[in-house]
């Protein structure tokens, strides 16, 4: 028997002949069940009224709505695909089944029978919405009232039994329908502004108010006859026999307990707002007392010069670490005050402006997000062009694209200072131990004079000529095969974990293979694991990504796997893993993660 049929639900698929006397059942609300979705799996599922965003969904007749433990969201499944959760294949399908998702969903089913609390408070909270007013329910209480601009009426009161009455009956907390009956309405005209009594009788200004009305009423917004109209009701009839026009008084839906308009979610959006919360990682405090065994064996003499540093964020921090461990002197400046504390206690002087931080020192040093924060450093309120540049040098280390940098590099010379564009290639792991890879371009003096700093924070260092650009050039293009590879292996566990194949045989194998990366190997780990704790946060490489693609633009160059490797990016971060690091791109192919659940 192939592994498709193992998994295919016992006596299920819709097969009449093969099908027991008993298999077709009527499932009820809060039933448990297995639910096979094609492509997927038995999976343990409970029996719920749908969503109102489902309704619209194409489903077929014999469907029914049911909740996934586990992932925690919906779907129509036909009631040949249903199975009683309880019965002799139970045994059978949860053998078969071993991923971690798969046994977070047979936990979770299990504490929903101990306790059915959380989760029938989470299908309530979904399906909800349900007993909020709908169009129909709208349409029946706008025509079961008879009410004039004139007349008012008392939404609070169950029963009106004046000149009129109007009876409400909400039915049923499932369905939610709404029965309006009405009994006429003997209408009092408005007494005029003369005194005079008028001789007319009440009949007749209903009848000439009605006339007047239709009078003043467009041709084209008069009432057609309806194909399905009785012969012997005619446009006349219904014209003169209209109901005036009735305002919604919105204290009326409080009998059926909602608001004016339910709210609406686009079905697009349905999968995301149903996926499991993803948490934000904890921030992450600098340890100025450790050292790195590697950068304590390196031979390194500090350079007398004094080097500010503007930016704090993962990796400018972990810089500003090695260089005051190894004796630098270092002026500091963040946006957030509270991250210079720790340096400021090690023996950094913390300024308030990165005017303040050019004035205090010969070489200044940027590390912020984007090429945005780097202009705006430059070129802003307080910015580094506000000082006097003369006999400094400044040195761009943000991952920008090369117009920012040349843009910075006009601005810094014609102030008569230097510039020097450094890209860093590696994580914060390889900060901390001094392995990152240097890439520059620009005054080749100040590469000079950073010697010290460069071989404190990286194993090698290139100097790739005094054009400014290329060294973010070479290292965008870095960065677009590692966004690549991220992606490729992302979607090659996805698939090993859909086959219930553990992820650490595939590392292992991966290892002994020609392909083997130390890089991919831990990043491959970490989506085992679920463990993303940020070394580049994965915004920071969607947004390399977008420059690449900006460059290449400029070229006309296509890059189309580069292009969707971009779009799974953005969609991982509107999945809520934008602060995460990059490898959390393995988020957009799996629901649970272990550290989520």
């Amino acid at each position: 028997m192939s592994k498709t049929k193992k998994q295919s639900l016992p006596g299920g698929g819709g097969s009449v002949g093969g099908a027991e006397p008993m298999e077709i059942l009527c499932y009820k609300p809060k039933d448990l069940v297995w639910a096979k979705m094609k492509g997927f799996a038995p999976w343990p599922a409970m029996i719920v009224e749908p969503p109102i965003e489902l309704l619209s969904n194409a489903h077929k007749s014999n469907s029914k709505c049911v909740f996934f433990f586990g992932s925690r969201n919906f779907a129509w499944i036909e009631s040949a695909n249903l199975k009683p959760f309880e019965g002799p294949w139970k045994d059978q399908l949860s053998k078969l089944n071993k991923p971690a998702s798969f046994r977070q969903a047979m936990e979770d089913i299990t504490k929903h029978i101990d306790d059915p609390t959380e989760i029938d408070g989470i299908v309530s909270k979904s399906t909800g919405i349900r007993s909020q007013p709908t169009e129909a329910d709208f349409d029946k209480i706008r025509d079961g009232f008879n009410t004039e601009d004139e007349n008012t009426i008392d939404t609070h009161a169950n029963n009106l039994d004046n000149n009129g009455e109007i009876h409400s009956d909400i039915e049923g907390a499932i369905g939610g329908v709404v029965t309006v009956t009405k009994t006429p309405v003997k209408r009092v005209p408005k007494a005029k502004a003369s005194t005079a009594p008028s001789t007319k009788s009440k009949s007749t200004i209903s009848k000439a108010a009605t006339k007047r009305r239709v009078s003043q009423t467009p041709a084209t917004a008069k009432r057609r006859r309806n194909d399905n109209t009785p012969p012997h009701i005619t446009n006349d009839y219904i014209e003169e026999h209209a109901s005036p026009r009735r305002r919604i008084i919105t204290e009326a839906l409080a009998h059926i307990g909602g608001h004016a308009s339910p709210p609406r979610r686009n079905n697009n959006s349905i999968a995301l707002l149903e996926r499991p919360h993803v948490r934000v990682p904890e921030t992450q405090t600098i340890d100025m007392s450790t050292r790195s065994q590697t950068l304590a064996e390196r031979d390194i003499v500090p350079s007398d010069l004094t080097f500010g540093f503007l930016g704090l964020g993962i990796m400018g921090s972990t810089i500003v670490k090695d260089l005051i461990c190894t004796g630098h002197k270092v002026v500091v400046w963040n946006r957030t005050m509270s991250k210079c504390e720790p340096f400021r206690e090690a023996g950094a002087d913390v300024k308030d402006t990165p005017e303040d931080v050019v004035n205090a020192a010969d070489i200044i040093f940027c590390c912020v997000s984007d090429p945005k924060a780097s202009k705006d450093l430059v070129f802003g309120n307080c910015g580094v062009l506000r000082a006097d540049l003369c006999n400094k040098a400044y040195v761009e280390m943000s991952t920008i694209d090369p117009e920012t940098s040349q843009d910075i590099a006009e601005g810094i010379t014609q102030s008569n200072g230097r510039y020097l564009e450094v890209q860093i290639h590696g994580t914060r792991e390889e900060a901390e131990n001094g392995m990152l890879i240097i890439l520059a371009g620009g005054d080749r003096t100040v590469f000079d004079e950073c010697q010290s700093c460069f071989k404190t924070i990286a194993k090698n260092t290139f100097f790739l000529g005094a054009d400014v650009g290329n060294a973010c050039k070479v290292n965008l293009i870095l960065q677009t095969i590692l966004g690549v590879s991220l992606v490729g292996l992302s979607e090659a566990l996805a698939l090993a974990d859909r086959f219930s194949i553990s992820l650490k045989d595939i590392l292992d194998i991966f290892q002994l293979t020609s392909m083997k990366s130390d890089l991919l190997l831990a990043k491959g780990r970490e989506m085992a694991k679920g463990d993303f704790n940020p070394q580049q946060p994965l915004s920071h490489m969607q947004k390399d990504l977008r420059l690449v693609l900006s460059m290449a633009e400029n070229l006309d160059q296509s890059m189309p796997v580069t292009s969707i490797t971009n779009e799974v990016f953005k969609h991982t971060k509107r999945l809520g893993y934008s602060e995460h690091d990059s490898s959390a791109v393995f988020g957009s192919y799996r629901l649970v993660f272990p550290n989520e659940v």
